[in-house]
């Protein structure tokens, strides 16, 4: 019995470039010409590509001003069965990335998802740190506010791995110094600053060191990479009880067969 269904659109989660417009994929500039409804996550990401791909044409932003407004207009056109490629300001989308909720909506409507492999600064700052990283956590974005962001990062720091850390480029200097509060101002993390751009720097140095390196540095995108290790101290949930001193007896003296032999002292935890 034939089918009156209309065929299930198509996303491609395209990757943009990092810094120079020649990591643009080039199957990435054949999406931008071929696809029914252009997405970029923002003017900034936008403009180079279309400039790289020689064309000129309109497209939607999605941005946290107009995030639902644009989905609805990217469900409509795979029900319609047309081709939607969506493209972040930098790298490969959908890592700490608004384009994971354009990828819901595909599933949801049941289109065909498909990626285009490219740059991306977690991958190029883990190519140049020299931290043993079979194994590390990817945290993202931390919090904004001071103490909720300590918070994050003492919680990560005690699993003892190394730690993938990104922010906006106006924070660098706050997250360095939450770090250094946390694994302490000797602890080594390398510094990815402007990944294939003009100023790009790849520093492995001291927390500290980082500090005084980054005040120099203006505003510039980065991946921060903290080596594997403890914080320098981890909070308590409440403050350890005061020894209890022994009993005198009844003539002053300490009642030396009732006390008890001095603990060894407790290593505090998080102390490597």
């Amino acid at each position: 019995m034939p089918t009156t269904d209309k065929p299930a659109g198509r996303l491609i989660m395209a990757s943009n470039g990092l810094g120079l417009p020649q990591d643009i994929p080039t199957r990435s500039l054949d999406a931008v010409r071929s696809a029914d409804l252009l997405v970029f996550e923002e003017d900034r990401g936008g403009r180079p590509v279309l400039k790289a791909a020689g064309i000129h044409r309109s497209y939607l932003r999605f941005n946290e001003h107009n995030q639902q407004e644009t989905l609805n207009e990217i469900r409509a056109a795979l029900r319609q069965g047309r081709t939607v490629a969506y493209l972040s300001d930098q790298g490969c989308p959908g890592l700490a990335d608004p384009g994971r909720a354009v990828v819901a909506v595909a599933v949801q409507e049941k289109a065909h998802v498909t990626s285009i492999p490219g740059p991306s600064s977690i991958t190029s700052a883990i190519a140049v740190c020299p931290f043993d990283l079979s194994r590390f956590q990817f945290a993202g974005f931390p919090a904004r506010d001071g103490e909720e962001r300590l918070v994050q990062l003492r919680s990560l720091a005690r699993s003892g791995e190394p730690v993938i850390l990104l922010d906006t480029p106006y924070r660098m200097l706050q997250l360095l110094a939450a770090c250094r509060d946390v694994w302490g101002p000797a602890h080594k993390a390398t510094l990815a600053l402007d990944i294939s751009g003009p100023e790009e720097k790849n520093i492995t140095a001291s927390l500290q060191t980082l500090i005084e390196v980054a005040a120099d540095c203006g505003k510039l995108n980065f991946v921060l990479i903290i080596d594997r290790g403890t914080a320098k101290s981890a909070p308590h949930p409440t403050p350890a009880a005061p020894a209890q001193k022994p009993a005198p007896t009844a003539n002053g003296a300490k009642a030396r067969s009732r006390v008890k032999p001095p603990r060894s002292r407790r290593r505090q935890p998080g102390r490597p």
